[in-house]
Parts: C-alpha cells; sequence; structure tokens
C-alpha cells in the first residue's frame, strides 16, 4: 500500500431514501477500495457461486484496468456497496448563513440529509453492482499506485447477514443488473471517442461523399434494414461492422480491443478512414448495382429496387455487405490488393433466389433472410467461387453446405473466377 494514503474512516456524504432502502451516496478513493471493499461473498455464501463470480471478474477486470491507466478521461458511474458489521455513525452537519446570501434555502429533510458517514473499522464492505470495476481498480492500482488518489463514487446500503438479509441484498443485486439498460452499440457509434471504428464510422456519414447524403440508415438499432426502407443501402450498425472488418480482421484480440477501448493517433483514424473511402469508391466502380444507387437521389428508392419480397441482390442485404467485406479482407492478406479482391468477386452471382444463396440466406417460400446462417459460411461461399479457400483451413464448406440445404448430394457452385493465391 502507498505509504503516502491511508484509507479514510468518515465520508462527507448525503443521506438518502427509496422505498424501504436508506442510503447514503458518497465518494471513495482508490485507495480506500482496496482496502475496504471484500469480494462478494455475502451474497452467495455458497463456495462454487463464489467462484463462478469470482471467474467472470477476471475476465473483465484486466481490461477496465487498462483502460483506468490509460484513459485520462476515465469515468465510471457509481457503485453500490453493501455494509455489514461495524457500527457506522451518521453526523449530521449544521448549515450555517452564508455572510453575504444569508440563511440557504434548504427544507429540513434537505438539511438532514447532509452529513458524515464514519465507520469504526470493523465493518465489512462488499460490492453488490459493480463488481468489476472494483476488481479492475484492485488491479490497475497493482500496475500504478499513484492512482491511488483518484475518486470514485460510491453508494452505501446496509446489509444484514441472517438468511432474510441475505435474499434482500440478492433481490437488489439481481434488480441494479437487470433493469440496468446496456449501451446500445447505436449509441458507442454515435458517441464514442475512443473507439476508432466509431470514430471512423460517423465521419464516414458525415464528411464521405457516398455515404454522407442519407443512404445510410443512422436511427436502426439493427444490423438488417427494416423492410418499409426502400432508401438506405445499409444501417450505420452494419457500416460499424464493415469498418471493423475490412481493417481488423488480420489483427490479434488483443490490438482490435485496443482499438475500440483506447482512441489511436489520428494517423491510425486516418488510415482506417482512406481504407474505407477505397473500399466503397472500388465498389461503386465494379458493382453496376452500386454505380445506379449512387448516381440516384433518395426518392428514386433504388435500394427498394434490389432489396425486394422476391430476395433481391445480396449487397443491399447488411448480412451479404459483411460478408463480402470480410471476403475482401481475407484475399487482401493472402497477398492481393483491395481493387483485385472488389474487381473478381463482383463476379460472384448476386441473386438470392438462386444458387448459392437460395435456402442458405434467402428462404423463398418464407420470403425472408435467414438471419440464423453461419457468417462463415456466407463469406466462404464468396471465396470459394472466386477460387479461394475458407479463412479457417480446417472448415469443411461443401459439409457445411450440404447441412444448411439438407441435400447430401448438392454440389457447391461454380468457379467463376480465379483469383490468384499469392501467399
Amino acid at each position: 500500500m502507498n505509504n503516502e494514503l491511508e484509507p479514510r474512516m468518515t465520508y462527507p456524504a448525503l443521506r438518502c431514501n427509496m422505498g424501504d432502502w436508506i442510503y447514503y451516496i458518497t465518494y471513495m478513493r482508490f485507495i480506500d477500495i482496496r482496502y475496504w471493499i471484500k469480494p462478494t461473498a455475502e451474497i452467495h455464501p455458497n463456495k462454487s457461486l463464489r467462484e463462478m463470480i469470482q471467474r467472470k471478474l477476471t475476465n473483465r477486470s484486466s481490461n477496465i484496468a487498462d483502460y483506468l491507466i490509460n484513459q485520462k478521461e476515465m469515468f465510471f458511474n457509481s457503485i453500490v456497496i453493501g455494509v455489514y458489521g461495524g457500527a457506522p455513525q451518521w453526523y449530521p452537519l449544521e448549515i450555517s448563513e452564508s455572510p453575504t446570501l444569508g440563511e440557504p434555502d434548504l427544507d429540513e429533510d434537505s438539511r438532514n440529509a447532509i452529513g458524515l458517514l464514519m465507520f469504526e473499522g470493523n465493518e465489512k464492505l462488499f460490492a453488490i453492482d459493480g463488481q468489476h470495476r472494483v476488481a479492475g481498480i484492485k488491479l490497475a492500482l497493482e500496475r500504478k499506485s499513484d492512482l491511488g488518489n483518484e475518486e470514485q463514487s460510491v453508494i452505501f446500503v446496509a446489509h444484514k447477514t441472517d438468511a432474510s438479509g441475505r435474499e434482500r441484498t440478492r433481490r437488489l443485486f439481481t434488480t441494479l443488473n437487470k433493469h440496468a439498460k446496456k449501451v446500445s452499440k447505436t449509441d458507442i457509434i454515435a458517441l464514442d471517442e475512443d473507439d476508432a471504428f466509431a470514430v471512423v464510422t460517423r465521419r464516414l456519414v458525415e464528411d464521405f461523399t457516398l455515404l454522407n447524403s442519407g443512404f445510410v440508415d443512422v436511427d436502426s438499432k439493427q444490423t438488417s434494414v427494416p423492410p418499409t426502407d426502400r432508401r438506405s443501402l445499409t444501417t450505420i450498425v452494419t457500416l460499424y461492422d464493415i469498418v471493423a472488418t475490412t481493417y481488423a480482421i488480420s489483427l490479434t484480440k488483443a490490438i482490435k480491443k485496443r482499438l475500440i477501448y483506447f482512441r489511436p493517433p489520428d494517423k491510425v483514424l486516418e488510415e482506417i478512414y482512406q481504407e474505407q473511402v477505397d473500399y466503397w469508391t472500388l465498389m461503386k466502380e465494379n458493382i453496376p448495382e452500386y454505380a445506379e444507387f449512387f448516381n440516384s437521389s433518395l426518392e428514386d428508392e433504388i435500394a427498394g429496387r434490389y432489396r425486394t419480397s422476391e430476395g433481391g441482390h445480396l449487397l443491399f442485404r447488411p448480412l451479404g455487405q459483411v460478408a463480402f467485406s470480410k471476403a475482401v479482407r481475407v484475399i487482401r492478406n493472402r497477398g492481393q490488393s483491395m481493387e483485385k479482391a472488389i474487381e473478381a468477386l463482383s463476379k460472384v452471382p448476386m441473386d438470392l433466389n438462386a444458387p448459392p444463396w437460395q435456402y442458405v440466406l434467402w428462404h423463398p417460400g418464407l420470403k425472408q433472410i435467414n438471419n440464423k446462417v453461419s457468417r462463415l459460411l456466407l463469406e466462404s461461399l464468396l471465396l470459394y467461387q472466386v477460387g479461394h479457400p475458407p479463412r479457417q483451413a480446417k472448415y469443411q464448406l461443401l459439409n457445411e453446405y450440404r447441412k444448411v440445404l439438407d441435400d447430401p448430394k448438392v454440389e457447391l457452385p461454380p468457379v467463376v473466377h480465379s483469383l490468384t493465391f499469392i501467399k
């Protein structure tokens, strides 16, 4: 422990009430969190459940520690802490008059809510909500001890160790986790300033000529384009996936994770952006339907012509768009240029109501996309038709194709263009 920082026993706080809970809002320094907050054992005394929780904490704490160490603009929402044992004391503070402003306009409840929460030393604290953040804070302190003075907002609630007390706390634990709304992918794309792919996706729909004309659905929270939308080529969620795929499919998980959690230098952001400019420009040059689309106006509803109740065109469906971008990336990783990869893949049959997409990606009887189809199967079918094997060497494409079609005799579609496998 850093000798210059000793854990505090007294915290300025607000005393609040909601339902039948009395709780206290305050803050703790990271050094206090390391000292006071213990592993969550009281909620689940069962050893197996405790070990399961600990495994989950370990899986995410390292990412959180990296964030705390590397992000100067770090911020977390409040951690909810259960307190049992000891005898913490509440000391209300008296609010005096201001020499210049006089008596503050506070009612009695507000006056009684402001005070000091003092621990006597033998209390036990554990995180009811925020276990991953606590574990990450502790790990970050192990790696960088001068973070000890950073301050984290916390909410203290009382906890009893008998059966009814544990049940009550478990209910609070699950309530907080069930009703807390996870940040949606669209919110991340719209707001995240660290995720490189989100930053580039926003720039594409703001600045890039081909994508800033309203042809990208920026409101949909889904990957798929709504059936009633006859104007949009794709959704912003799919565009994000294409940006990430085109740039990062060949990177290690660790490097890709850093690009998501830690904003890279502007040089890298520019590189990712220019790659997308090249990609979409080449798509327009090589795919006639895209040329027609990008040369039209919204009122022409070109997307609606190629995304129909009869299936339409592979590249007007988000699943097809992502699969195509992955196939381009795989071919590039094998030594070919983006231009050669797109030129070759553009020769693959694109009619969803014909092999190899019929009953794989498109179900003609139901007249709908098969959203459960293997993404690797789609990518591999594209690669096969230009003479390239699947990205995963052990992937049995013919077996998977037959399995999806439920036909042990069906053969793979013909190769339409043999593109050199350089490496």
